[in-house]
């Protein structure tokens, strides 16, 4: 869950820490006062490309921190660039793998990410609970191809015979003399944290050992004991008392192992620093893992191995690649199956969606688009077919949707698979375009539901949709000190002040009659849905 987000120098915004909380936290504010500034903040904190140009006029730079549930995120925007992890240094395509198992960002742009067909095909995948199957099927994918690939290269090198012998040789030689294991820079890289820290960690260990050495239990447990053999009602209390005395002495004790085992060696980790040099060279050379350069060695070993006998070898990779083939197939269709079955149920539960959602004329369907050979997502790819309006024919969303309709069909995608989504936060940014009346209302109602099961972060302009807020956020624009403009974010703390916002939003002033159908929705919006 995204807690807070510290913003400093960004376009507008001087200085603002905006808290946000579990549930739907809903973003309002007049036209132009910044809301989107928010979102940008958000996205620059998860990777997205930042410039100098976003950075407040004055300032040198823009920094941003969004603090989530046991990790931070930090960004600096301007002449240099800067991105971190819990204040250490990172790359922004580190934090946009790390903010996407985060926080998965719907706005106008990433509507539009609807429309492609990769897309579109993870979104069934994972409302029809394939997405094991699919990583099955791009797994067999992988060993298939490795295996055409090791076909290949021994049909070229017998076409070749030995011109490049001597060059494999070498490159089979050079990763012989590494032998990179499966995993081994990833439990390097975690033992070089370890040896880092290992002063620090024995410090620790030892307080621990220094605490649990204490002869208090001990001498209560004695105590207790005495006085169970003069009174049984104790003697409960005796052995809970003897247990803990042995507990904390095994405790204690595997402290003290610990500490025995933690490598102090300053030259331990030169020797860690050197291996991880030689891994990253052998990584570079040889497809980016230890787990490619593994294979790049079998490879190599089977082309050497071959040069006396190619034509066996040859037909021996052939039979190989016939059965990665054949594994892959059953792979691919399996999600198929899979796929087919949950086009069918997606369909109903999205249309379902749609009618409540003020779409009540509109048809939606999945299409499952055969591939000219299966891949690494499998035999085909889903695309979904959309029409809003009563005689016209179903057709891909790309074509026919609008923006206001993309929105709600997103929304409803999003609603029919809550339960199949991991991704803790949920952001929608103009989910509201092109709608009003009962379809916000409407939009609303699913809003909320989706934040009983994720956190929710919602700019809108439709006091409909705001009514439902967990907790509402008003971004404002005034003048600063030095007579510029500046955005500030804060909570509305009472109901009143909610349903102030509320009216201004309906008739842009705060009139008697506008404060009071702020209060109905309000009210509307806390009665359960049926």
């Amino acid at each position: 869950m995204l807690k807070e987000l510290k913003v400093r120098d960004l376009a507008l915004v001087a200085e603002s820490i905006v808290r946000f909380g579990p549930g739907l936290n809903l973003l309002t504010g007049e036209t132009g006062s910044g809301k989107s500034l928010i979102i940008d903040a958000l996205s620059l904190a998860l990777g997205a490309r930042g410039g100098a140009d976003q950075v407040r006029y004055g300032a040198d730079r823009a920094t941003i921190e969004a603090a989530f549930d046991g990790v931070v995120l930090g960004r600096e925007v301007g002449k240099r660039s800067a991105a971190r992890i819990d204040g250490r240094a990172a790359t922004p395509g580190q934090l946009r793998e790390l903010g996407e198992r985060l926080v998965a960002l719907h706005g106008q742009q990433e509507h539009h990410g609807l429309l492609d067909a990769d897309t579109q095909t993870e979104l069934l995948d994972a409302y029809g609970g394939a997405l094991e199957m699919r990583a099955a099927a791009a797994a067999a994918h992988a060993t298939w191809l490795g295996a055409l690939n090791a076909l290949r290269d021994l049909e070229q090198l017998r076409a070749r015979g030995q011109r490049e012998e001597e060059y494999l040789r070498w490159q089979l030689d050079e990763l012989r003399h590494a032998d990179p294991q499966p995993g081994e820079d990833e439990a390097l890289a975690a033992e070089r944290i370890a040896v880092r820290h290992s002063a620090r960690l024995a410090e620790l260990a030892q307080q621990a050992m220094d605490a649990l050495h204490e002869e208090g239990l001990a001498r209560a447990a004695v105590a207790i004991s005495s006085a169970a053999a003069l009174d049984a009602r104790l003697g409960e209390q005796a052995e809970r008392l003897d247990s803990l005395a042995e507990e904390t002495s095994d405790l204690a004790a595997a402290v003290r192992r610990y500490v025995e085992l933690l490598d102090s060696d300053p030259g331990r980790l030169e020797a860690i620093e050197s291996r991880l040099a030689v891994l990253d060279g052998i990584k570079r050379k040889h497809g980016g893992s230890i787990e490619s350069a593994i294979q790049a060695r079998r490879r190599l070993e089977l082309q050497l191995g071959a040069t006396e006998d190619l034509d066996s070898a040859v037909a021996v990779a052939e039979a190989e690649q016939r059965n990665r083939r054949a594994e892959l197939d059953a792979a691919a269709g399996r999600l198929t199956k899979a796929r087919t079955a949950a086009s069918r149920r997606m369909e109903k539960a999205v249309a379902a969606e749609l009618q409540g959602l003020r779409l009540e004329a509109s048809r939606f369907g999945v299409a499952l688009r055969p591939l000219a050979e299966a891949g690494p997502g499998g035999a085909e790819a889903a695309e979904m077919m959309f029409s809003a309006n009563p005689g016209e024919p179903i057709a891909p969303l790309a074509k026919v949707a609008s923006g206001g309709e993309l929105a709600r069909v997103m929304l409803a995608i999003k609603t029919v698979g809550v339960g199949a989504d991991r991704t803790p936060t949920l952001v929608f940014d103009e989910v509201d375009a092109g709608i009003g009346g009962e379809a916000a209302t409407q939009v609303g109602i699913r809003l909320k539901a989706l934040g009983e099961r994720h956190q929710v972060l919602v700019v809108t302009h439709l006091a409909q949709i705001a009514s439902f807020a967990d907790h509402h956020l008003v971004v404002e624009k005034a003048p600063g000190r030095d007579g510029r403009n500046v955005v500030t974010v804060r909570e509305l703390a009472g109901e009143d002040e909610k349903a102030r916002e509320l009216a201004r939003m309906m008739s842009g002033g705060v009139t008697p009659k506008a404060v009071a159908r702020a209060h109905e929705l309000l009210e509307e919006a806390g009665r359960p849905v049926r």
